[in-house]
């Protein structure tokens, strides 16, 4: 179940990447009154959800368990 809201989170970050390189392109095309800020704001509002995401992503993958994982067999573990 956590591996389904990762998935979803790396989609909504995946989504999120291509309207930071869209802004990034518009913003390097030129100053033009009016858009520029509006893209500044958005550039700046898009980033600040990247890094929320991303803090979501760590956190779920921390908290669940990797699959395969799992204590090594009891000779093994003072290898």
């Amino acid at each position: 179940m956590t591996q389904d809201h990762v998935r979803n989170f790396e989609k909504a970050r995946d989504q999120l990447l291509a309207q930071r390189r869209s802004l990034a392109q518009a913003l390097a095309d030129g100053y033009k009154k009016g858009q520029t800020e509006n893209h500044i704001d958005r550039l700046v509002k898009v980033q600040a959800a990247l890094d929320v995401i991303t803090s979501a992503i760590n956190q779920d993958r921390l908290a669940s368990p990797r699959a395969g994982a799992s204590e090594p067999a009891p000779d093994d573990r003072w290898r």
